[in-house]
């Protein structure tokens, strides 16, 4: 599910441009004959490459949330520690670059945060000492409210709004990373669809029989 999003996303991304430039191809075709086409392609090239590196910083956000969640799903094996995992989703999507700096200014040093871009946030938490369902659900509500703060963009005030989905991950109870955020992913995309503000917990399911 997750790679189907990031192929159709990408799918998205490019359209927009994909048809100006058929566009302005046909329209230097009839205009000033194939010369003209062969002099516009590097200029073609100059504004693809922008929007290329934004998809990469998207994948690469998404892949080292991976790997950072199949790395604390290890040492929960190990050590028998729960780390909590929140996906945020921010509308309108323009006011996340403010929402990134709050949440970066309430989170501790430890904590880890993943720009997956569409208003789309990951947290990742160290674990905390007596961390339980009805503690995250609290911190959750603390970390809404700082996100639906008022935010100015010019001289307009927005009212940003936060549907979110939290997983507490117990030890050993995941076969992987891809695992738990693919459940996280349609635990939000369900919070979403219930409402601005919605918040969900994520249940990660039983232990994988081995």
């Amino acid at each position: 599910m997750a790679h189907l999003s990031d192929k159709y996303g990408m799918i998205r991304a490019y359209l927009p441009t994909g048809l100006v430039f058929l566009l302005a191809a046909a329209l230097a075709l009839s205009w000033f004959g194939a010369q003209a086409l062969v002099f516009a392609l590097p200029f073609v090239f100059l504004g693809l490459f922008p929007l290329s590196q934004d998809r990469r910083r998207t994948g690469d956000a998404a892949t080292d949330l991976r790997h950072a969640l199949e790395r604390d799903l290890e040492r929960g094996r190990k050590t028998g520690w729960r780390f909590a995992c929140i996906l945020l989703r921010i509308t309108p999507a323009q006011v996340t670059e403010q929402t990134l700096t709050r949440l970066r200014q309430s989170l501790r040093p430890e904590d880890r945060i993943f720009d997956l871009q569409d208003g789309r946030i990951a947290l990742l938490l160290a674990p905390v000492p007596g961390l339980d369902d009805p503690a995250l659900v609290r911190l959750g509500r603390r970390l809404q409210a700082i996100v639906e703060e008022q935010v100015f963009t010019g001289d307009d005030p927005l009212h940003p709004a936060a549907s979110l989905a939290l997983c507490l991950a117990p030890a050993g109870r995941l076969r992987s990373g891809t695992a738990l955020l693919e459940g996280l992913m349609v635990t939000l995309d369900e919070a979403v669809r219930r409402g601005p503000s919605a918040m969900l917990v994520h249940d990660p399911g039983p232990q994988p029989r081995r």
